[in-house]
């Protein structure tokens, strides 16, 4: 019956009553009938904090994460339902602040609950008592201290005179811990024991250790995978069998296995298990749910040069359960100038080594709106192996041949088609430094990448290509999370030949300035024969991207984006009188389907100009950067 209860509560019935009949139907059968009388959905219309003298109701309202009060959008997002046990989690969330803010001696009474006379509307007022923030004293350490104390001090994020901020002192404690954890000491424990001083208004910690026995690793079990092998796992483990325990490694163990993007955010559990007799042995079980690691990407369309298209994209990132990535992309028209074929294969770890080995047999035709078709048809073979903590280098060759066809416009002279055509052999030094902590579904971390591509080893095109790109993820407040990508980019011929057009950057689209359409954002030429804005690419790029991405159905996958774009391509280096940086923004619903992310997203340039559609409407499967 609670649990009846409880589901009309998550729908919004909050005034929904169940009561139940038993009837004896045979002397040992009963008949049990509940009745639910569910009423009208209930929305919070109001909620109020009272004694609040540091901080406004609208701060203390975006505290609470899930008790929300009702808007034009609860109807899709239950903002403003009321749910007794979100509240108060709510209620914790909102406590917890207050000591990460310094106030210590924070306390509410129990929150009065009301309802309107129409019985459509929930009032909340929550009474307060912040009393007043407290600063960090002194800090010492006792017990059992195998460490300087001032190494032991080194570890400390919360530092004298600062404002005392529980989540500090929580990493604090976890950092001191693995200090001990990192000898063997796995069940160290460190009490914080606290004194305030009023009349200062500050707090002294001291940091008591217990440091307990030497523990060793026992057997290491893998639960949960039906399709990842065992070993795709465990070559992510920095903890071994027989080792002495080690806090910093079961930590590190675990967020490899996180960041490998084939098991659900928050889903991968590391438990420890003592064996029955010994004591000084953990047994380790890593639990995991696996998560749909295949994307697939599907789009239709009709254009003047292609007529009716079809493309898909199938990409799998644990091929097999094997860890290994492949992907197969494909266009299909009516026009046979708009088909492409491209297959790729990676083996991050080759034949049980660090090396990693990859390679792409490709057939692409690469349109340059409004100008003409690139047909290329080639092949590129890589090969990278860790040079530092979550760093790969890696070197790339490339052969491919490139010839220009279907012009679409009259201005399109046989010297810019000669430019483009011919034989390209390159090779590309690369590295990647990756800790995000999921990279099918990013929320914290952060990814770097430089790229340097020397083309003219044979071939007959002669340029160098270097690109840099740095992504940031961070988690704002409770699932709200912020995303950055920044890119920069330059490519310059030598040897007396042309940049091929088709090696230029060309920016619009969903991956990058999503307020202008696909690659019709940088240098264009004056309008030909067919009227339309016909791209050039630029010798160099720049743009940076910002989001902020929120569940709004946590359930169904679904997440609300805003975003905001900066960015252009130049014919060189931006100074007077070239073009300047171009501004966008937009909103967006992504969702989290079994075939992948879908995006839906609409951008609004700033300052349109002549010709320049408001909004664009994006739509892309497969995830964002």
């Amino acid at each position: 019956m609670a649990l009846i209860q409880k589901h009309y509560e998550d729908k919004g019935f909050y005034l929904a009553k169940v009561s139940y009949d038993l009837k004896m139907v045979k002397p040992d059968e009963v008949e049990l009938t509940y009745k639910v009388n569910d009423y009208d959905k209930i929305q919070i219309k109001k909620i109020t904090f009272l004694n609040n003298r540091h901080y406004s109701d609208e701060k203390l309202k975006s505290v609470l994460g899930e008790t929300r009060e009702g808007g034009f959008f609860s109807f899709i997002s239950g903002s403003g339902n009321f749910k007794e046990s979100a509240f108060k989690q709510d209620l914790q969330r909102l406590t917890y602040w207050y000591l990460d803010h310094g106030f210590i001696k924070f306390k509410y009474e129990n929150p009065v609950v009301t309802v309107s006379d129409d019985k459509k509307w929930l009032f909340i007022s929550i009474y307060m008592d912040e009393g007043e923030p407290y600063h960090m004293g002194s800090i010492g350490f006792g017990g059992d201290l195998l460490f300087p104390k001032t190494e032991l001090h080194d570890e400390l994020t919360m530092t004298e005179k600062n404002l005392f901020e529980i989540s500090k002192r929580n990493v604090d404690i976890q950092r001191l811990s693995e200090k001990y954890q990192d000898l063997g000491y796995a069940f160290v424990n460190v009490v914080p024991k606290m004194e305030v001083r009023e009349e200062t208004k500050t707090l002294d910690v001291e940091y008591d250790f217990e440091k307990g026995d030497l523990v060793y690793f026992g057997e290491i079990n893998i639960l949960g995978n039906a399709k990842t092998f065992d070993k795709v796992i465990r070559r992510e483990l920095k903890i071994h069998e027989g080792e002495l325990y080690s806090g910093t490694n079961m930590r590190i163990s675990r967020e490899n296995v996180e960041r490998l993007g084939y098991f659900a955010p928050g889903e991968v559990l590391f438990n420890t298990v003592t064996p029955k007799g010994k004591p000084n042995t953990l047994n380790v079980e890593i639990t995991v749910k696996e998560r749909s690691t295949g994307t697939i990407t599907l789009g239709a369309g009709y254009g003047s040069t292609q007529k009716f298209f079809f493309t898909t994209q199938i990409s799998e990132i644990n091929l097999m359960g094997r860890g290994q990535t492949l992907s197969l992309s494909a266009q299909y028209s009516t026009n046979a100038l708009s088909r492409s074929l491209n297959l790729g294969f990676t083996e991050p770890y080759t034949f049980d080594t660090l090396w990693t080995t990859g390679v792409d047999i490709y057939s692409i035709y690469f349109p340059i709106p409004n100008r003409y078709t690139t047909s290329k048809l080639g092949f590129d073979v890589r090969l990278g192996h860790p040079i530092a903590p979550y760093t790969n280098a890696y070197i790339t060759y490339k052969f491919e041949g490139i010839q220009d066809l279907n012009p679409m416009d009259s201005s399109v002279t046989p010297e810019l088609i000669a430019a483009d055509s011919g034989l390209i052999s390159s090779v590309t030094f690369s590295v990647i430094r990756d800790k995000r902590n999921n990279r099918f579904e990013t929320s914290s971390g952060n990814y770097q990448s430089v790229s340097l591509e020397v083309a003219g080893l044979g071939g007959e095109k002669n340029f160098v290509k270097a690109v840099a790109n740095n992504r940031f993820y961070y988690r704002i407040v409770g699932d709200l999370v912020f995303r950055n990508s920044v890119e920069v980019g330059q490519i310059v011929g030598y040897g007396g030949t042309p940049i091929p057009p088709s090696q230029k950057f060309y920016l619009g689209g969903p991956n990058n300035m999503k307020g202008f359409p696909l690659f019709l954002l940088g240098p264009q030429a004056a309008r030909g024969s067919s009227g339309t804005p016909q791209p050039l690419g630029g010798s160099v790029e720049a743009y940076s991207l910002m989001e902020l991405e929120y569940p709004v159905l946590r359930e169904a996958g679904i997440k609300a984006v805003v975003f905001f774009d900066a960015g252009n391509t130049w014919n060189g280096f931006p100074g007077a009188g070239s073009d300047p940086i171009r501004f966008d923004a937009g909103f967006g619903i992504r969702w989290f389907s079994p075939i992948g992310p879908l995006r839906f997203e609409w951008g609004f340039p700033f300052g349109a100009r002549p010709g320049e559609q408001s909004p664009v409407f994006q739509f892309f499967i497969g995830p964002p950067f």
